[in-house]
């Protein structure tokens, strides 16, 4: 039987979706523009999904399987190690059905810290799931360059990507790498930063 929304056309029909995320880069937007890297992740994860949804040249809706999350994480040895640990904990806890995968972050000599093997991680999960049909289309919250023969391999398995894309912060190459790209603003993410009291 198929339902018919008050509008009188059918609801599109609901398509297998998985999100990945760098949590690097999305921590390095906030900085640059709230100065923290305060983010409420269950509205980024609803509003990735929410987004896909409204493409007018989508023929489908998200039933979201699950989000995936990357980033790097201090050495215990390092001062910066529980407060690190304590945000993505946080992040486990707040947000339900999204796996947190946590590589090293190396301490620079300037104080601040570069992931290591981040993007190793983010590769090896989508891709793997991609050759296991586990998802239909990937939503990708990422900038770097070096992802792009990780997009170009799993578009060869046949799935879909979309690259939700920060204006002031994306290689341009990658930007058409991607099936479809949703550029991303001040305005449009402002919702995601958690303010302070």
């Amino acid at each position: 039987m198929v339902r018919i929304s008050a509008s009188g056309t059918s609801p599109k029909p609901l398509e297998r979706v998985m999100i990945f995320i760098d949590g690097g880069y999305i921590r390095r937007i906030f900085s640059d523009l709230f100065g923290d890297d305060n983010i409420h992740y269950w509205r980024l994860r609803n509003d990735l999904q929410k987004w896909y949804n409204a493409i007018p040249s989508n023929p489908f809706r998200a039933n979201l399987i699950r989000a995936y999350y990357y980033d790097g994480i201090a050495d215990e040895s390092e001062a910066e190690y529980q407060q690190q640990r304590a945000y993505f904990d946080n992040l486990r806890e707040s947000c339900v059905f999204m796996n947190v995968s946590l590589a090293e972050a190396v301490k620079q000599s300037d104080g601040s810290f570069r992931q290591k093997g981040v993007d190793v991680l983010l590769a090896i999960d989508s891709l793997s799931m991609a050759y296991l049909d586990i998802y239909d289309s990937g939503l990708f919250l990422l900038g770097d360059r070096d992802f792009i023969p990780l997009i170009e391999a799993i578009k060869a398995t046949g799935k879909k990507t979309f690259g939700f894309l920060y204006e002031r912060n994306v290689s341009e190459k990658l930007r058409w790498t991607f099936d479809y790209r949703i550029i991303l603003n001040k305005e449009r993410i402002e919702s995601w930063h958690r303010k302070q009291p």
